[in-house]
C-alpha cells in the first residue's frame, strides 16, 4: 500500500504544522524583520507583530508579495511562499485630493 505523505511534497499540498521562514523588509528605512510561521496561519498574525515590534500603526503599512498587497486573512501556503520569501512593507500614501486649495 502506498503512503500518501508523499502528496505533500507540492509547493500547493502543505502540510498544516509546516512552518515557513519570511523575511520582511522596510523600503523606508531598508531594515529586515525574520518570522517562522505556519503555512496554514493568516499572514495577519505577521502583520500584527511586525507593527508592534516597529511600533507602527497596523492600517498605515501595506505588505507587498510579488508586486501584489497582501490582505490579513491570506496564508503563506494559499501564495505559494517559500522558505526566505520577502514581505516588502510600505507605509501608506495619504490621499492628496484635498492639498491644493487656494489661500
Amino acid at each position: 500500500m502506498r503512503s500518501s505523505s508523499t502528496s505533500f511534497a507540492s509547493k500547493r499540498c502543505r502540510a498544516p504544522q509546516e512552518k515557513v521562514i519570511l523575511r520582511v523588509t522596510n523600503l523606508e528605512d531598508g531594515g529586515m524583520d525574520i518570522y517562522r510561521m505556519g503555512t496554514h496561519v493568516h499572514l495577519k498574525k505577521l502583520m500584527l507583530a511586525y507593527c508592534e515590534r516597529r511600533n507602527l500603526h497596523y492600517r498605515a503599512i501595506r505588505f507587498i508579495f510579488n508586486g501584489s498587497i497582501l490582505r490579513p486573512s491570506q496564508t503563506p501556503a494559499q501564495l505559494l511562499m517559500e522558505n526566505e520569501d520577502t514581505i516588502v512593507t510600505s507605509l501608506e500614501q495619504a490621499s492628496s485630493a484635498g492639498s491644493n486649495d487656494a489661500a
